[in-house]
């Protein structure tokens, strides 16, 4: 319970007490509560949607529900997410690449590829029209909470130091994998056939996406960890959506 604790108050911005006197070892091991801490995301979206549908359009209450995962999380897995994008698609060599990713001033790159995800994720929760489609938003956040971790546990660390390099040397592949199996699991129980193919794809996304990058930059690092979260919940949206209705 005190691994949940830690990894919801460090994921979400939910008013849970912090716990005290926190050792680097619970707080890496910690990951291993992150499909927990988006399963509790989803199931919140999943509430609020169910309550507002009734009453506000599709175009409003897919704002809503952006708005209000951005405030769940606090956007924390979007600053990796545009320090990503700023290095990805800066065409530099990877040691400027690196470089640029730790710079914390927001470049181009990183607000057009923030804008088209942002827009992409907003016209897809608007279209989640029908109570059964619904479901996906449990499963969105769950999935991409797990599924990143190939980045940690599969590939290197790009860097010497840094606050992933813990989470990279605390992952294993028997308890990322059953934690996988209660995954898909709960993301069939909530949306079906969806639900599987959210899950396989996303797999293969996230899978080609590390493999290309670590390949390019000689491992992976923290920012592309955030990233994978976020491209992972798109990619979930998108692929689930025409087996939703």
């Amino acid at each position: 319970m005190r691994g949940f604790v830690i990894a919801l108050t460090f994921l979400t911005r939910l008013p849970f007490p912090s716990p005290k006197d926190v050792s680097s070892e619970e707080f890496t091991h910690s990951y291993r509560y992150y499909p927990g801490v988006g399963l509790v995301i989803g199931l919140i979206l999943w509430l609020l949607a169910k309550a507002l549908i009734p009453y506000y359009p599709p175009l409003v209450l897919g704002a809503i529900l952006l708005a209000a995962e951005l405030m769940l999380t606090g956007g924390i897995h979007l600053d990796g997410f545009m320090d990503s994008m700023d290095g990805l698609l800066s065409a530099r060599s990877p040691e400027q690449i690196l470089e640029i990713m730790k710079d914390s001033r927001v470049g181009a790159h990183a607000s057009m590829a923030l804008v088209g995800l942002l827009l992409l994720k907003f016209t897809l929760l608007a279209s989640l029209t029908s109570p059964q489609s619904l479901s996906i938003l449990i499963v969105m956040p769950m999935l991409s909470r797990w599924v990143f971790q190939i980045g940690m546990i599969g590939f290197p660390y790009a860097r010497s130091q840094g606050l992933g390099k813990g989470f990279h040397e605390a992952t294993r592949w028997i308890p990322f994998l059953l934690i996988g199996m209660v995954v898909c699991g709960i993301s069939f129980f909530f949306a079906g056939v969806a639900g599987l193919i959210a899950f396989g794809v996303s797999i293969l996304t996230i899978s080609v996406f590390a493999s290309r990058v670590s390949s390019l930059l000689g491992g992976l690092t923290g920012d592309l960890y955030g990233a994978f979260i976020e491209v992972s919940e798109v990619v979930c949206l998108l692929v689930a959506f025409p087996f939703l209705h």
